[in-house]
């Protein structure tokens, strides 16, 4: 909970306060342009759901910072652990520390069955390279499916696998053996289909796709169980089961990348939970510490044991204070029932903007898992033509009003990410979804818009 009571939001300064800007433009003189396109603004702390700027306002966070404080920030069984294991070990490479076998331990014990192996490893990207890898080397075959907005990392391996076009331009040319199709977004049919009549013709479409581009030698699909950067695409009823059997048919690994929708993010521990399915290679990070960096590719027993001694680790794979905060993590997230809590507040956030829709015409589409929504806006819902300046504008609006929003994304960048910590309670929940409605009504009377 916050150190200083105060009621969120509370804007002291209109940020980017003078602070801020001085920091900013400091930090501009060194930093990376590649960075992605956040609000202006310069963090000082982060308490449970509230971020503090250094010119002391305060806001609600819809970002978890960026999907990873899932039992908020800095909560203070996390801290504990971090501040105890700091004291002790904080580096050994792969060695064994008691920590790692705690955490491993505990990750097999929220799994199905007992026929898991897993390497832990430090970001999202780290780990579906290391899938990937893996998948190559067990079937002995190197072609891998993707989908199309399919995002799962910035490395050249992951970038590969995914299809979205953004994190791609001018880093060509790509990784080989990397065959790509389209997802099951529904809202902007690839196919020109409707659901459920389209009878799931984008899973059907994976045959031709093997009778048309593959060498015959395909080895896994990777997918997410809802297409986070990709606009929070959440497939229909019986595509994840569809594309289970698929792979069974052909027999394909399925890898679920799962970096960004497990650890209660969609009100299950794992977000595959939802379905009639398990994955051969599960990937998870981000929520996993709910702080610090750390990933695992956790894979079927026969699976993992393919791997040879040596073949694959990493230096801060297992660091100790990472599998402390990740164990204080997932026990805050048991404890606290913080998976039935993004359910339940998940449901009440969607049903929100589901309303809005009815009142707002920028709102297009209204989709989510749990506390995983998206908020596709559109210049006109018969055409579909996309918002993306709108979207953008709206967020940088909010910060002002003190929300913080994660940069829209999607295929044409039109999409708010609606991401709070599990642990957001209802009243900064209503205060946030008002800030909102509030700016789409503003946008809307700025464009001339008139309710549906």
């Amino acid at each position: 909970m916050p150190t200083e009571k105060i009621e969120l939001p509370r804007i002291v300064v209109p940020p980017p306060g003078p602070k801020a800007r001085a920091i900013l433009e400091a930090d501009a003189r060194w930093v990376t342009p590649s960075y992605t396109r956040q609000v202006p603004i310069v963090w000082d702390r982060a308490e449970d759901c509230a971020v503090y700027d250094v010119d002391g306002n305060a806001y609600i966070d819809f970002t978890s910072g960026i999907i990873v404080a899932n039992v908020g920030h800095s909560h203070p069984r996390v801290v504990r652990a971090i501040q105890q294991q700091s004291a002790r070990v904080t580096t050994c490479y792969d060695a064994v520390t008691n920590e790692r076998r705690m955490l491993l331990e505990k990750l097999a014990t929220l799994l199905p069955g007992d026929d898991w192996r897993m390497i832990l490893l430090t970001t999202g990207s780290e780990s579906v390279e290391a899938a990937i890898k893996l998948a190559r080397l067990y079937t002995g075959r190197h072609e891998i499916i993707g989908f199309h907005s399919g995002f799962h990392g910035r490395t050249y391996g992951s970038m590969s696998a995914g299809g979205s076009t953004g994190v791609k331009q001018g880093f060509g040319p790509f990784a080989p053996g990397f065959l790509h199709a389209p997802y099951a977004y529904c809202y902007r049919c690839a196919f020109g289909k409707e659901y459920p009549s389209c009878d799931l013709h984008c899973v059907k479409y994976l045959d031709w796709l093997l009778h048309t581009e593959s060498s015959g030698d395909v080895a896994a699909v990777v997918t997410e169980p809802y297409q986070g950067a990709g606009g929070y695409v959440v497939p229909p009823p019986g595509y994840a089961e569809a594309i289970r059997a698929f792979c069974d048919r052909h027999g394909l690994l399925l890898i679920y990348d799962e970096v960004q929708s497990s650890f209660g993010r969609t009100g299950k521990m794992f977000a595959f939970e939802h379905f009639d399915l398990v994955p051969d290679i599960l990937c998870v990070a981000k929520g996993f510490t709910s702080s610090l960096p750390a990933s695992a590719m956790i894979a079927r027993r026969a699976v993992m044991e393919t791997l040879l001694p040596d073949s694959m680790s990493s230096t801060h794979g297992g660091n100790p204070l990472s599998c402390a905060a990740a164990l204080a993590s997932i026990e805050v997230l048991e404890e606290e029932k913080l998976c039935e809590r993004a359910q339940a507040t998940g449901w009440y956030i969607l049903q929100a903007f589901k309303e809005m829709q009815d009142a707002h015409p920028l709102i297009g589409d209204v989709r989510g898992l749990g506390m995983a929504i998206g908020v596709e806006l559109v210049l006109d819902r018969k055409t579909k033509e996309p918002a993306a300046e709108v979207a953008h504008d709206i967020t940088l609006r909010v910060f002002k009003k003190g929300l913080l929003m994660i940069p829209p994304k999607a295929v044409f960048d039109n999409v708010l990410r609606i991401n709070p910590p599990l642990t957001i309670g209802r009243d900064l929940v209503d205060k946030a979804l008002q800030i909102i409605e509030d700016t789409l009504s503003e946008a809307e009377e700025e464009l001339g818009l008139r309710a549906a």
